[in-house]
């Protein structure tokens, strides 16, 4: 069956956003307006719809870092298995430096 393989970040990216992106409130409380829970402050800010066999590639999303930096979703590379196989990496806007790439062995087994 052909259709759009979304892999996404590697392990190490999405552990590192969880330990270092910004948090932001969830849940609020009704009651007191205290925070119950916090999320990522994360945001989408390109619809990569495109890179899809269907139009359904995902939504890049931009994360907020503790330290203020923002780190954005990129394609690292697509490449075709029965349809498009997507693999996410994340930039540093500052630095411009591409974190967390998967490597070459991991996209071939795709």
């Amino acid at each position: 069956m052909r259709m759009t393989q979304i892999f996404g970040l590697t392990e190490e990216a999405i552990d590192f956003i969880n330990q270092n992106c910004r948090k932001v409130p969830d849940v609020v409380c009704p009651h007191c307006q205290g925070t119950v829970s916090e999320k990522n402050d994360a945001k989408p800010y390109l619809d990569a719809s495109n890179l899809g066999m269907f139009n359904d590639g995902p939504q890049l999303m931009e994360y907020t870092l503790k330290d203020g930096r923002i780190l954005q979703e990129v394609e690292q590379e697509t490449v075709w298995s029965s349809g498009p196989c997507i693999f996410s990496a994340l930039k540093d806007q500052t630095a411009g430096e591409i974190l967390f790439k998967w490597s070459k062995e991991e996209i071939e087994k795709c």
